[in-house]
């Protein structure tokens, strides 16, 4: 996997294969094909420049680490598996980031409950496709501010949840889904 666009263009993001006994597509990462197709949906809606964004259930951090290459200022990482933590921190660590990176080890209702004053630029949250709370996640992604929220979710997803205050993009490519909401203000 590799970094599409940008200042770190086609360097590598080190992820790892599901882990042993879980369900398939457990850790499964956002394919190129759907990381491209939702980046340009972004690079209409908002200037990557001097962003600071939130990648929920981050994973191999592919979002965060693609918003970084187009010019984010910094990025914070939410992931509960401390094995997909190391794959993000090599990945930092190869491409000579960290002053640009935080990472948080938590569940991310948890962070994003503990965390419901702060401001992000763009939030992308990338659960399991076997995940059931989306709309907790979004109730609890409302205690923040935020220009543009992307969830990710698999064709299976009961994703129920529609908010009048925000424009809403969808976009489907092949098995992945985007939702992406965009604040009216």
């Amino acid at each position: 996997m590799r970094i599409i666009s940008g200042k770190y263009k086609s360097r590598k993001i080190y992820s790892s294969p599901a882990a042993a006994g879980t369900k398939k597509n457990l850790y499964r990462p956002t394919s190129d094909r759907a990381k491209e197709t939702l980046f340009n949906v972004l690079n209409n809606l908002i200037d990557f420049d001097q962003t600071v964004c939130l990648d929920l259930f981050a994973g191999s951090g592919s979002l965060g680490f693609e918003s970084l290459s187009r010019g984010a200022e910094r990025c914070h990482f939410v992931e509960p598996s401390v094995h997909q933590i190391k794959m993000i921190k090599k990945t930092v660590d190869s491409l000579g980031c960290s002053d640009k990176i935080k990472i948080f080890n938590e569940d991310a209702i948890a962070f994003l409950e503990s965390n419901s004053g702060e401001r992000y630029d763009l939030i992308f949250a990338d659960p399991p496709y076997t995940y059931e709370n989306y709309n907790e996640l979004l109730t609890a992604v409302l205690n923040l501010k935020f220009s543009i929220f992307v969830v990710e979710f698999g064709t299976e997803c009961k994703f129920l949840y529609e908010i009048k205050e925000f424009d809403i993009v969808d976009k489907k490519i092949g098995v992945t889904n985007f939702k992406v909401f965009v604040s009216k203000d």
